[in-house]
């Protein structure tokens, strides 16, 4: 995968952490499965717009910032 991949899924990541979230705690405030989460963060599952705006209402980051902070990322 690319770097901007390995970028969502750190920012992801560090979002779900700095919300104090479990992986479990996302999964359930998604309506999903942990092992869901563990996918998206480990790379096994690819998220589109829909998923991704989905995650940042659950654990309370906007997604516009992120979505720009994700484009100044260079992709290899």
């Amino acid at each position: 995968m690319g770097a901007r991949s390995e970028a969502l899924r750190a920012l992801i990541r560090d979002r779900r952490k700095a919300a104090g979230l479990t992986q479990a705690q996302l999964a359930k405030r998604l309506g999903r499965y942990q092992s869901y989460v563990a996918m998206i963060e480990g790379g096994e599952l690819r998220v589109d717009l829909l998923e991704f705006l989905e995650i940042a209402k659950a654990t309370g980051f906007d997604p516009a910032l992120a979505i720009r902070e994700l484009t100044k990322t260079s992709e290899t």
